[in-house]
């Protein structure tokens, strides 16, 4: 295959190109006749061919793309200084902490230092003992790149298992580690994830064992199976506790993921059908059964209850459902006698929604948000059902989750757009908060300059959008100079709650804006807001994103010249179907490995777990919302697009690389400007997870330099 590649000298002149649009000459990419006819409407699709990855002319292809980004992003000046500043920001901290658990006195936890690439898993004797290496997967086989992606304890404290991936491949194997000793039994476990320990049985734990760990093949994560495991055994003799073809009654579709939930001390097994459906359907049985060749599972909720978790205490069982109750409510009923339609209500969200409950030894956890922005906590004592506010000196997001599963301390995460990430220790049973062990403060340059603003834009059908918008007030302009990266999701019901990026301090200094919006399709207001951004409803979702983006042109804030926008993974559709609408608006699109061929995306690996929240091409409602957000297909023939740099992980098994090679590949062709579309290709990591932090911050630099060089900034251009 042909390949061209960028000389300096090409920044300084226009050359001719076999797309008579653009100045830019991309790596030949050929055009196949091939079509789908899907209820009456016959599409074209000319790159269909790169959806095989295996095929060498399609690696082959892949590989120039990424040879072509690679010099054309090297000319930019300035990224290794912003790569710099983020190594150095990252030093401000001098140890971040993550996932902490306590069992018998032992506190484990996730840690890293300054410089290092990976997330090391470590233990202290007690909660102000000395940090001890347990596994460091940067060095579990020399030479080779490895991620913590999980592990589990069992409950007397002396054995982890411990998830490995390979470069980002999020499809872990598994071994299991004597705490005392730090060795690994012989046993592993591929293509695995961990279910968790069975309660009572120091030896014996469920893992979920998919086909194999081929991230390409469409088939990999169908008919999943949950397996026990004891020990000592050998594995080939593992027993299928749950799955499609031994429990033929629960109905579990290929594409679920079947796994058993134990309480720790209770007294019942559930069982779930794992998708991106928010709405369970569970099944429970005595857990005295799990050891029987057949569980005798009964149905507890369907998914027409619209119960999205639950919580199980003793004999009773807590629901959070949004059933009749957008921003939603709790209920409660007996496992002896269980009747979900006359449950009764405990807690119904009124101005802000119940987010999601958890639970410590005495106390249900209550998480409330409004507009995905504030955070509040309340508990709920088991014994006596009183539920009272938990008060602490915190705002933005705050999480809290139980150290353990037999006690009421807890760890509490805060974050917010200008306030650092950092944990705190809170016991429900006495409400005292305190910062605790594993609290590290730092002071990064910079930080009391920023300023957020929290607003409501009117959308396209006069519904109020939240926005944030955070700045550096000390290079701040009114006057629509500032350049704007403009932020989005919008799926699956998640809110996108604020946090704060260090990385982006180095956009701030530069006078650059962030602006995230709260659009249709996540979770910021309740499941009304989430079901007005799905499937058919779906254009809700970048039409609430351009509403944004014109308020901060119109409001000075940014222009259009000056305005980036970007979103992630199913956010691909909100940045894909906004510059297919609205091209005019934007000056950079970034769709960072982005759902864009949403009309094919169930062909690939996790394609068909996502049609809950997207749909199917054999239904014909469905097939029309999935058209209409997809981006591949809403390109057109000689449109001046914006600057584009699209994403792709090859190791990524839930986007997988054709999805946006496709779209890159089309756009290349089709665009009229002379903006350059480029498709940056990583061979080291998969959806987002896996990368070093050394390769997250070229990433991430690499990214904002491009930012920077096409919306004029002086210090970035060639």
């Amino acid at each position: 295959m042909k390949k061209y590649f960028l000389k300096s000298a090409f920044f300084l002149c226009l050359i001719v190109s076999t797309n008579v649009y653009s100045q830019w000459i991309y790596p030949e990419t050929r055009k196949v006749d091939s079509t789908q006819t899907y209820f009456g409407v016959t599409l074209k699709d000319p790159y269909q061919w790169l959806e095989d990855l295996k095929n060498t002319e399609v690696q082959n292809w892949f590989k120039a793309q990424s040879e072509f980004t690679d010099n054309a992003l090297s000319k930019i000046p300035g990224q290794d200084i912003l790569f710099n500043e983020m190594t150095q920001l990252d030093n401000v901290k001098n140890v971040k902490y993550s996932s902490i658990q306590e069992v018998k006195g032992k506190y484990f936890f996730e840690k890293r230092l300054p410089g290092e690439e990976e997330n090391k898993l470590y233990f202290r004797n007690d909660k102000f003992g000395e940090d001890i290496l347990l596994f460091d997967p940067e060095n579990y086989i020399p030479g080779m790149s490895y991620n913590l992606s999980g592990w589990s304890l069992n409950e007397y404290g002396n054995k982890v298992i411990i998830g490995i991936t390979e470069s980002g491949k999020e499809r872990p194997f598994l071994k299991i580690m004597d705490v005392e000793t730090k060795t690994f039994y012989p046993e592993e476990f591929k293509a695995s994830y961990s279910s968790g320990w069975v309660d009572g049985a120091e030896n014996t734990f469920m893992y979920l064992k998919l086909k194999n760990d081929d991230v390409h093949d469409p088939s990999s994560n169908l008919d999943s199976k949950l397996m026990i495991h004891t020990l000592g055994k050998s594995v080939s003799a593992d027993k299928e506790i749950l799955s499609r073809v031994h429990d033929p009654s629960l109905d579990i579709k290929p594409e679920e993921y079947p796994y058993i939930l134990i309480s720790p001390g209770n007294k019942y097994l559930f069982a779930y059908k794992s998708s991106v459906d928010n709405n369970q359907e569970i099944y429970f049985a005595n857990r005295d059964e799990l050891f029987n060749e057949k569980i005798n599972w009964k149905k507890l909720c369907s998914k027409e209850d619209k119960i999205t978790s639950a919580i199980n205490f003793e004999d009773d069982v807590y629901f959070l459902t949004s059933k009749n109750s957008s921003n939603f409510k709790i209920i409660k009923t007996s496992l002896i006698n269980p009747d979900v339609n006359n449950a009764a209500v405990i807690m119904e969200g009124a101005d802000k929604k119940i987010d999601y409950i958890n639970s410590a030894r005495d106390y249900l956890i209550i998480t409330l948000v409004k507009n995905g922005i504030e955070t509040f906590i309340n508990k709920m004592d088991f014994r006596t059902g009183k539920i009272v506010s938990v008060d602490m000196p915190l705002s933005g997001s705050i999480s809290v989750i139980p150290n353990s599963n037999y006690s009421n301390e807890c760890t509490v995460w805060n974050s917010y757009w200008t306030t650092p990430s950092n944990l705190y220790q809170l016991n429900l049973e006495n409400n005292e908060f305190e910062k605790g062990p594993f609290n590290v403060e730092a002071d990064y340059p910079g930080i009391e300059n920023l300023v957020s603003v929290e607003i409501e834009v009117p959308s396209h059908d006069g519904e109020l959008v939240p926005l944030s918008i955070i700045y550096d007030k000390t290079v701040f302009k009114n006057d629509g100079s500032n350049i704007c990266y403009l932020d989005g999701y919008g799926a699956y019901g998640n809110p996108y709650s604020p946090y704060f990026d260090y990385t982006m301090l180095t956009m701030f200094k530069r006078g650059v804006i962030l602006a995230v919006a709260h659009v249709r399709g996540g979770g910021e207001k309740g499941e009304e807001w989430y079901r007005a951004g799905w499937k058919n409803t779906k254009p809700n979702t970048w039409k609430d994103f351009i509403a944004c983006g014109e308020y901060l042109i119109k409001n000075n804030y940014t222009s259009s010249d000056k305005l980036a926008g970007t979103g992630a993974s199913a956010g691909g559709i909100l940045i894909g179907r906004a510059i297919t609408e609205r091209p005019d608006l934007f000056k950079v699109a970034i769709p960072k490995v982005g759902c864009m061929n949403t009309v094919r995306a169930e062909l690939s690996p996790n394609g068909p777990v996502n049609i809950p929240e997207f749909g199917t091409v054999t239904i014909e409602e469905d097939f029309k919302a999935l058209y209409e957000m997809d981006s591949y297909h809403h390109l057109k023939e000689g449109e001046h697009y914006p600057s584009t740099l699209i994403t792709t992980g090859f190791n990524d098994p839930r986007v997988v690389s054709w999805i946006p090679g496709k779209f890159a590949a089309k756009m290349q062709k089709v665009n009229s400007s002379d903006n350059p579309v480029l498709l940056k290709v990583d061979y080291t990591t998969g959806h987002f997870g896996g990368e070093s932090m050394s390769s997250f911050f070229r990433n991430t630099s690499e990214i904002f330099s491009f930012i920077l060089w096409q919306c004029g900034h002086p210090d970035f251009q060639p």
